[in-house]
């Protein structure tokens, strides 16, 4: 039943297929005169369908490209016309209405319908096609870098004209040779392997992979290269194309760099030598000179001390009949004097084995409360606090951190001998609190801020100049900073910079 309806309509739907096809599609009898032709026919050509049935196929080609041409018998010239087109599609040139001419490219089929021999042709406008393989034909002919194209077998298929120049063959001498031709060993040698277990395998190794090999030219010199292959396919042939490379420029400069970078790690090996060597001998100087600022701090200490000493020594050792009163007084002093002797070296000792600090959450107003309480302060210097219960928590070791305070405490009040205030205040930073002493005493020097937390320097009339430098290595020790400012005859201030507790 189906059947026989296709049977009844395919007259009808053949010919709906002819009208939408993008292809012109014309057919011709035995005589080579048009009976069918599509709309895309028509338009390719300019005529109108009614010009063109009964016209000869032979009128549509033009010159002598049409093979039948050189006949004059009408059946013979398209018989031979048919059969030389006959299952294949050959490229032509097409002859318009108006005179014109374009590339078409033509395949015919031959049909019985009823006893009745036809011809049915397809025929394609090739303008753009020819187009685009002009403009790929000047890609190729310009381009700077050979472009090689070979079969399956190895042979060379086309070259452009910077293969020529690379490689120094002509095109004439390298199409159909194997592309080993231009190679060296070993890529000579394994070159036939790779292509065949490629097309055996369609396994990649060389195929769609960028390398740099070695190239051969035809004076017998190698240049390094770097080679792209990659696979395309027309028809039924498979083809590959390289793209070479010369760099032998890049491999020198390259050769260049290397060298240069040589260089320069040498140099800077050197350099870094020379640095290591100027660092060990500042360091050095640096030593010698803190040890002559400590040694001379040292000898001030403890020279007076022991000048007292050898004084009273000298007189119980020499005097005559001395008292018992005198003898005890000369002791007493010796006494004192050890006493103060063995402070000095006490303190010294107390700063080179300070402990590593153990960082424990603290709340600054209470820790500040409680100092302030155990500090001896006479009745004309006055305390002002200013420390908000809001204040965070900060890390450090609070053992340690009470002693660098109440330094700071007794600082401030040893600079108001003749009375002032004392303000305890605390600030908050984005990451850090800032806990801060200050006085309304003398002040200090500019001269001498940088100095008073060096060692053994003291403004104070008796002092060891120890105080400072203890309370700045116990700071630095729970991971803070110790600031000061100062205005010599207005007071000085010494702030604490801790970390804030997470």
């Amino acid at each position: 039943m189906h059947e026989d309806i296709f049977a009844e309509s395919q007259p009808k739907t053949l010919m709906a297929m002819l009208e939408i096809a993008i292809d012109a599609i014309v057919a011709f009898d035995d005589e080579g005169k048009i009976l069918i032709a599509n709309p895309s026919m028509t338009s390719m050509f300019g005529f109108s369908r009614d010009e063109l049935i009964g016209q000869e196929i032979q009128s549509l080609i033009a010159g002598e490209d049409h093979p039948a041409n050189q006949f004059d018998d009408r059946r013979v010239k398209s018989e031979v016309a048919a059969s030389q087109f006959m299952g294949m599609r050959r490229e032509l040139t097409g002859l318009t209405k108006e005179g014109g001419t374009f590339p078409i490219s033509l395949a015919v089929k031959c049909v019985e319908i009823e006893d009745r021999q036809l011809f049915v042709a397809t025929v394609r406008d090739d303008s753009n096609l020819n187009e685009r393989q002009a403009r790929l034909e000047a890609i190729m002919n310009n381009a700077v870098d050979p472009i090689i194209t070979i079969d399956e077998q190895g042979l060379i298929d086309s070259v452009n004209p910077a293969t020529e120049t690379v490689f120094g063959y002509t095109s004439s001498e390298l199409i159909g040779r194997n592309i080993k031709l231009l190679m060296p060993s070993p890529y000579r040698i394994e070159h036939d392997t790779y292509l065949k277990n490629y097309c055996d395998t369609g396994i990649r190794k060389i195929i769609g992979v960028g390398r740099e090999v070695s190239g051969l030219r035809k004076d017998g010199t190698t240049f390094p290269m770097s080679l792209a292959v990659s696979e395309i396919r027309l028809g039924a042939r498979r083809l590959f194309t390289g793209m070479v490379r010369d760099i032998t420029d890049l491999k020198k400069a390259e050769q260049v760099l290397e060298e240069l970078n040589e260089q320069l790690e040498l140099r800077v090996q050197k350099r870094t030598q020379q640095l290591r060597e100027t660092q060990a001998e500042l360091v050095r100087n640096e030593k010698f000179s803190t040890l002559g600022k400590v040694s001379g701090g040292i000898a001030h200490e403890i020279r007076n001390p022991l000048n007292a000493i050898k004084t009273s020594a000298y007189y119980l050792l020499n005097a005559s009949n001395p008292t018992l009163t005198k003898s005890r007084e000369h002791l007493e002093r010796i006494d004192r004097q050890v006493v103060m002797i063995d402070n000095v070296v006490t303190a010294l000792s107390d700063v080179a084995k300070l402990p590593e600090a153990s960082l424990r959450e603290l709340k600054l107003d209470t820790f500040s409360r409680s100092a302030l309480a155990a500090l001896d302060l006479p009745p004309n210097i006055s305390v002002e606090v200013d420390l908000e219960d809001s204040l965070p928590m900060v890390l450090a070791d609070r053992d340690q951190l009470m002693i660098a305070f109440l330094n700071l405490l007794r600082n401030a009040r040893d600079a108001m001998p003749e009375g002032g205030v004392m303000t305890v205040r605390g600030l908050l930073l984005p990451e850090h609190v800032e806990l801060a002493v200050s006085d309304t005493g003398m002040g200090i020097a500019e001269k001498d801020l940088a100095n008073v937390l060096e060692p053994l320097f003291t403004t104070k009339a008796r002092g060891m100049g120890l105080g400072l430098p203890i309370t700045k290595a116990i700071v630095e020790k729970n991971k803070g900073t110790l600031h000061i400012t100062s205005t010599l005859g207005e007071g000085s201030q010494f702030t604490i910079r801790l970390t804030r507790a997470s």
